[in-house]
């Protein structure tokens, strides 16, 4: 994944992030107390017994018999008799413990001082006073051991100088929260933003649906020829016509670049696999006439076809051409409330009437000057067999009108428009940003590719577009620039310059246009 994926995943998906991070804190806010508890966690206890070792004391001798040679035990060997032996046997015994005493005996830790002649003997456990227990326990069988005074032990007087006493162990295992609201509701915002961002990027990898002009072009296999940016609130209104409302905004320049591409650009087949293929790659067709009969649908309903084809037909009326407007999605026809035209006779009374209805009485004016509509009608019951018919209205149409606009029905909601397709002469497929899917746009694609019908491209609606591809800060925008010419002021103060208009010219001198004075380059 590039940089650039990234930066639109997090433009696209944002919302997530947000989402997760204020979530995140906000409960960790509102969990954590004002005051949090300031003491440190216990982890464990440790007692500790020390024993003093010094020499047991040896009877008197009688004259008869002399006193015995007794050596004492060393420091290391009282420290082995305590965890070995019969010293862990005894303590296990008064402590019921059941495993193996030499167990029991692993978890003392057991030290010698020979400077003060002591031993120390400690132990650890979760609960205090059973480490004190037994390390206590262990003390006393050692005591009780090297009084009997045992062969091989050695002679040793030992004496518990201070019994064991359970002290806690704070706890430092592992990454310790601190306890101030602040810091853990901030710590919190960041375990939030970091869910955000994974979850973002999963959303992305299972949301196949298109918005950027890339990925439309790429997925219906035709090129994107205008793109209409995302209506701001106040311009979204179903009876208005941004083209003609709006002249000079971005809106109106979109719909007047696929105008541009419909009068100019060549139509073309969609690639694939089931049209023949050119060297060049997409086999093209001739605009001998422009695109006389301009078919406009999409996949879906509500992707705005309706709206283009209202706008498209103020934008080819501004160039001064008759355009008709029909409305062919007998299904839902929708296209009249653009215009403000009551529904009424139209191409299905048409069709149904063949000869008693003639074109010219169901063309109705519209508020646009140059733009005529046909309206799908009243009769609606039949629409599937009553486009198969359109052909000869078709015919009529092209002898009233320079431009005709055909709205249709969803290539994917209805087989209506399979029956116009072949009488038009381009075709445009209008995508809204966020609502196409991949899988979609494939089978639109397929579909036009099987019917090998003239196809110009795709108007992407409500996609992002940056202000500066439209000229943002040079002047242009919804209103005319006034006030701004170059040099306008500096002209006042300078003396005027004659004019070639103001010179004298006789008739025998050639007139020169300029481009015949040598140049020079700026410095």
């Amino acid at each position: 994944m590039s940089l650039h994926d990234f930066i639109k995943i997090l433009r696209q998906r944002w919302w997530v992030i947000l989402l997760c991070t204020l979530v995140a804190a906000v409960a960790m806010f509102i969990v954590t107390p004002a005051r949090g508890d300031t003491t440190q966690k216990i982890g464990n206890y440790t007692a500790t017994t020390v024993v003093l070792v010094g020499d047991r004391a040896q009877p008197a001798p009688s004259r008869n018999d002399p006193a015995p040679s007794v050596q004492r035990a060393s420091m290391g060997r009282i420290e082995l008799f305590i965890k070995t032996g019969e010293v862990p046997k005894r303590a296990a015994q008064k402590l019921n413990y059941r495993d193996d005493p030499a167990l029991l005996a692993a978890g003392l830790t057991v030290t010698s001082d020979p400077l003060s002649e002591s031993i120390t003997i400690a132990t650890t456990a979760a609960d205090g006073q059973r480490a004190a227990l037994v390390a206590n326990t262990f003390a006393q069988e050692a005591v009780a051991f090297f009084d009997e005074a045992p062969a091989g032990a050695g002679s040793a007087q030992l004496t518990i100088l201070q019994e064991a006493t359970p002290i806690p162990n704070r706890s430092t295992e592992g990454f310790v929260i601190p306890p101030d609201r602040n810091i853990r509701t901030a710590l919190a915002a960041l375990v939030g933003l970091l869910v955000g961002l994974a979850l973002a990027l999963v959303l992305d990898r299972l949301d196949s649906r298109l918005r950027t002009r890339t990925e439309v072009a790429d997925a219906l296999r035709m090129p994107v020829i205008a793109e209409v940016p995302r209506l701001k609130r106040g311009d979204r209104s179903d009876g208005t016509i941004l083209t003609l409302s709006k002249p000079l905004s971005i809106y109106a320049d979109g719909y007047r670049a696929a105008r541009t591409a419909l009068m100019h650009l060549p139509t073309q087949q969609v690639q694939g696999d089931w049209s023949p293929r050119r060297a060049s790659g997409v086999p093209e067709e001739d605009a001998a006439e422009n695109a006389h009969v301009i078919l406009t649908t999409s996949a879906h309903a509500g992707e705005g076809k309706s709206t283009s084809v209202a706008n498209l037909a103020a934008s080819f009326a501004e160039t001064g051409l008759r355009v008709l407007v029909l409305d062919a999605d007998l299904r839902s026809p929708d296209v009249h409330t653009k215009f403000d035209v009551p529904q009424g006779a139209g191409i299905s009374d048409y069709l149904t009437n063949r000869g008693a209805t003639e074109l010219a009485d169901i063309m109705r004016p519209t508020s646009i000057e140059g733009v005529r509509i046909v309206t799908a009608g009243t009769r609606l019951d039949y629409p599937a067999s009553l486009t198969s018919r359109l052909a000869p209205l078709l015919d009529d149409a092209r002898k009233n009108a320079d431009i005709i606009l055909i709205d249709t029905a969803p290539l994917l909601a209805a087989s209506d428009v399979f029956d116009i397709l072949p009488l038009a002469d381009a075709i445009v497929v209008v995508v809204r940003a966020g609502r196409l899917t991949e899988n979609a746009a494939s089978r639109v694609a397929e579909l036009l590719g099987r019917f090998r019908v003239p196809v110009t491209g795709a108007i992407l609606i409500g996609g992002h577009v940056r202000k500066a591809d439209y000229g943002s800060g040079y002047g242009y925008g919804d209103t005319p620039t006034r006030g701004k010419i170059r040099g306008a002021n500096r002209s006042a103060t300078r003396p005027s310059i004659p004019t070639r208009d103001d010179v004298p010219v006789s008739p025998d001198e050639p007139v020169s246009t300029g481009d015949d004075a040598p140049r020079r380059s700026r410095p």
